[in-house]
């Protein structure tokens, strides 16, 4: 070997990797690699061989590429000429280091915002995907039965039918969710979309709703989510996978509680609130009530209805950008008829009176 030692003799511990003795060996270097000579011990290490495993309060730790369990124990006080020759020693980790810092974080940076983006989106993209057999019955599966508390009299069902039938007109198929809408007994001013395609619309909203045309906006809007799949897509995001393939069966209680307060993005509400319009269109149907719904109904109620109210403006976001869209949608040349008579109209609105036998629903989120 042609280098040159540290004029004091270099010592260190040699592990070969194949014994668990502790060897003393004599360091030397040169061009060729580290020269190791010690009473068992003579050997020629390369220096494209010669790793860094660790940098330790006591010792440098260097092993060898070619023969896993090598170690040799180095002290600090190791000649700068002989570090010098060293490879670079590790920062942040094997592979960080060899590709980089910056492109690592990079890479990091990318992989993390693809992950985001995954999370975000895959809902929406799953839930549109599921079969609707998955859906269908889903939020009767191991939630409250809401017979008790749903509003039943020969009027309001035969007016209710009459009106989600002018909403939802096409024909149901295998592939499409038959649209079940339920009046119950609850002094909340609100209306949700559950999965198997079950609308709630709660009494007190029947109360504040003041005319059929903005009934029919509300109930247009709470089956566009149907329709949409976006109930699906809330409740992946709300629930995983993991519980909507196990149908709520996981020990979960009050499952139909959370499910009324699912929240859906911008995108959504906007998806339903277009296929709300295009059906009250198609119906003749004017959207100017609905639109004066969002808007006024809260400004024209004592402070505990408006803070009634407020829960259905906040699960239902920009009312004023909404009401405008909506008035938008109004058309001079539209002959537009009332989308039941006021006969009809009072049935429903006053169904949960008139039902002796329903009792007041009282849900609970946990």
């Amino acid at each position: 070997m042609t280098g040159t030692a540290a004029d004091e003799p270099l010592y260190g511990n040699l592990f070969d990797g194949q014994t668990a003795r502790c060897h003393p060996v004599e360091v030397n270097w040169g061009a060729e690699g580290l020269s190791l000579a010690g009473e068992e011990i003579a050997e020629l290490v390369a220096w494209e061989a010669v790793t860094w495993l660790d940098s330790l309060p006591e010792v440098l730790l260097l092993g060898r590429a070619d023969r896993p369990g090598w170690r040799l124990q180095l002290g600090h006080d190791a000649p700068l000429e002989l570090i010098a020759r060293l490879p670079r020693r590790p920062r942040f980790g094997r592979w960080i280091d060899q590709f980089g810092f910056a492109k690592s974080l990079a890479c990091f940076a990318a992989i993390s915002g693809l992950v985001g983006y995954g999370a975000v989106n895959a809902p929406t993209w799953l839930g549109r995907k599921l079969p609707v057999s998955w859906e269908t019955g889903m939020s009767d599966d191991g939630v409250e039965d809401l017979s008790a508390s749903t509003c039943h009299t020969p009027g309001s069902d035969a007016a209710l039918a009459q009106l989600v039938a002018k909403l939802d007109h096409e024909k149901d198929n295998s592939d499409r969710l038959p649209v079940r809408v339920e009046l119950i007994k609850l002094d909340y001013i609100n209306a949700v979309a559950l999965p198997g395609g079950r609308v709630l619309v709660f009494d007190g909203l029947l109360k504040q709703v003041g005319s059929a045309d903005a009934l029919a906006g509300v109930i247009g809007h709470e089956i566009g989510h149907v329709r949409e799949r976006h109930v699906m897509q809330a409740m992946l995001r709300e629930f995983g996978i993991s519980m909507i393939l196990s149908g709520f069966r996981s020990g979960m209680t009050n499952t139909l509680g959370r499910m009324t307060a699912l929240r859906y993005s911008r995108e959504a509400e906007t998806e339903a609130d277009n296929w709300a319009r295009a059906r009250l269109g198609e119906a003749g149907i004017s959207p100017v009530p609905i639109a004066n719904f969002f808007v006024n109904s809260a400004a024209e109620q004592d402070p505990g209805a408006q803070l009634a109210m407020a829960g259905y403006l906040n699960s239902h976001p920009d009312p004023a950008s909404r009401a405008d869209a909506f008035r938008a949608a109004w058309r001079s040349d539209v002959h537009y008829r009332p989308a039941l008579g006021s006969a009809d109209f009072n049935a429903i609105r006053y169904a949960c009176e008139d039902d002796t036998r329903a009792q007041t629903w009282r849900p609970s989120v946990r």
